[in-house]
């Protein structure tokens, strides 16, 4: 079997086009700037960039390229771009105007609607490359736009133009029919006028001088036939012209190599400033990416160190609810076994109470003492409180110890799921007659839960019952200690 690949594995992938609008800015005298004043310009340029950007994304745009001060961005709809670019002119005049002299900053705009080739979010082609020429004929501070974009908006926004003909562009294979915004919706902006091409400039420039040097040699011919007596005069003066000609024509050409100089040496400044742009951008993406590593790090121990919390929460909560029941177990065996000893001794405390209350009306009687208490009830009690609903396989029990002085009664206990303490009072009439009021808290939610209980002591017996304020029915009983 042949082990080359068919001529569809060697095909390359088809390319991605669409239509875009593109937006094209660039630095009016950056390079001077920059050889003035380069700390001063880098920070002016860093605060115009941050108006740049912010209102970019208000108008759902997006930069796709930069290179030193230049920027590329792609719009969805060329309202939006026009309109983006003349608010960005005038919030950056507004700032200029606080600024010195020497640092205000204006950006030269070009706007093109175009095919462009969709290359890892960049975007190339003609349509990008008409917008960049286009920002050349804009004045600094101005927007040009082409007649793609002009078809689009006219009528759409409150702007005024300048058409400024069909324009030729270097690398631009036809003509482009070429407009100027003179007002925007928030003033005037800076109107390019028609450029003749520096090329024409310059043939212009060398024609009128060769022109001159040869009219004047013409002349200097004429007068030396027609006036021998002032040859000589006419000769010195049309040499000084002839000379300050040629020093007129060297100096343009001077000028004209200086200028391509600089240019080249922007290029080179601008490579370099891209160059620096594109380490500073890895070194932060390096930073970024250290620094999401480091927050992805103290999440997962925080996340660690609440899981081991919870744990610890949980492991606490069932040991308190393991020694809940136990301490609910005790009770209900001590409250049944109270209750049995009730039940039985039911028929000697109906048969004594009536001679108990007579007794303790003599001995209160004989004192002359009016506490509503009785020396023969004081003591500690030992028992429990018992919720006792009308369903028995919920009634729940818990210890209580109380403490009777002079007919008084104090006791407290502990919810340990709560953290918090009940406390029970009341009194105990000469008559045996026991009143108790209970200040609690509510398991479910843990809030205040108050209740009150009546009853009895008989033979060292109190027992007593009553309700929750919920409703739920309460029962108590204790046994004083020997």
């Amino acid at each position: 079997m042949s082990n080359e690949a068919s001529p569809a594995d060697d095909a390359p992938p088809a390319l991605e086009r669409r239509l875009a609008t593109i937006l094209s800015a660039d630095v009016a005298g950056y390079s001077r700037m920059m050889g003035e004043h380069e700390e001063a310009t880098v920070q002016t340029l860093r605060g115009h960039r941050a108006v740049f950007d912010a209102l970019l994304r208000q108008h759902h745009g997006r930069i796709f390229n930069t290179a030193g001060d230049a920027i590329l961005a792609e719009f969805p709809s060329a309202v939006e771009a026009v309109r983006c670019a003349t608010e960005i002119q005038s919030a950056l005049q507004t700032r200029n105007e606080h600024l010195p002299p020497e640092q205000k900053m204006q950006f030269r705009m070009g706007i093109n609607v175009g095919d462009v080739v969709i290359q890892e979010g960049d975007l190339l082609g003609d349509g990008v490359n008409v917008a960049a020429r286009i920002q050349t004929v804009a004045e600094p501070g101005g927007i040009c736009i082409s007649g793609s974009v002009y078809d689009q908006i006219q009528n759409k926004l409150s702007l005024q133009f300048m058409p400024l003909g069909d324009q030729k562009f270097k690398n631009i294979g036809q003509p482009i029919r070429t407009f100027t915004i003179t007002h925007g919706e928030r003033g005037a902006l800076p109107a390019a006028m028609r450029r003749p091409g520096a090329r024409s400039a310059l043939a212009i420039g060398v024609g009128a001088i060769a022109a001159a040097a040869l009219a004047a040699g013409g002349y200097v011919l004429y007068r030396s036939y027609e006036a021998k007596g002032v040859e000589q005069s006419a000769l010195s003066t049309q040499l000084a012209a002839e000379k300050k000609s040629a020093e007129d024509a060297r100096r343009v050409a001077d000028e004209q190599s200086r200028r391509a100089i600089e240019a080249e040496g922007r290029a080179e400044r601008e490579r370099l400033v891209a160059d620096a742009a594109k380490r500073e951008a890895a070194l932060q993406a390096q930073v970024q990416s250290a620094e999401d590593a480091r927050r992805r790090s103290e999440a997962e121990r925080k996340r660690l160190d609440d899981e081991r919390q919870r744990a610890e929460a949980d492991k606490r909560a069932a040991a308190a609810r393991v020694e809940e029941e136990k301490r609910a177990a005790a009770a209900r065996a001590e409250e049944e076994k109270r209750a049995a000893e009730a039940r039985a001794e039911e028929p000697k405390k109906k048969r004594a109470l009536p001679a108990l209350a007579q007794g303790a009306g003599s001995k209160a009687a004989a004192a002359g003492s009016s506490q509503p208490g009785s020396a023969h009830v004081d003591g500690s009690y030992n028992g429990v409180l018992c919720n006792a609903p009308s369903d028995p396989s919920k009634r729940t029990c818990w210890p209580v110890a109380l403490k009777v002085q002079n007919g008084a009664v104090n006791g407290s206990w502990l919810y340990p799921r709560l953290g918090k303490t009940a406390y029970a009072h009341g009194t105990i009439e000469h008559e045996g007659a026991a009143k108790l009021a209970l200040d609690a808290w509510a398991l479910k939610d843990g809030m205040p839960l108050a209740g009150t209980l009546t009853g009895h002591v008989v033979d060292n017996h109190l027992d007593v019952e009553g309700r929750w304020a919920n409703g739920t029915r309460i029962e108590g009983h204790w046994t004083r200690a020997p």
